[in-house]
């Protein structure tokens, strides 16, 4: 039986895998240390500008690249981390 592929994604510059081509917002908030619900949730694509991401959203880690993950504070305009 082949080994199950891994997508690679990262959070706040820090490396993860995961063992399925789709992510939701709400996933990603639990990987690692954890994003807290007060703070907004942005995916940065290579080549596109950072789009908010919703809990319930669905994230496709297939595509060419690696997906980051970033958080701000609710706040805060997206871009001026």
């Amino acid at each position: 039986m082949a080994p199950k592929e891994k997508f690679k994604f990262k959070i706040e510059n820090e490396n993860y895998e995961w063992g399925n081509r789709f992510i939701t917002g709400a996933e990603v908030r639990g990987v690692g240390p954890g994003i807290p619900d007060g703070m907004d949730l942005y995916v940065k694509r290579p080549g596109h500008p950072g789009q908010p991401v919703g809990p319930g959203d669905s994230i496709d880690l297939l595509p060419p690249g690696i997906e980051k993950f970033y958080a701000q504070d609710a706040s805060s305009e997206a871009g001026s981390q």
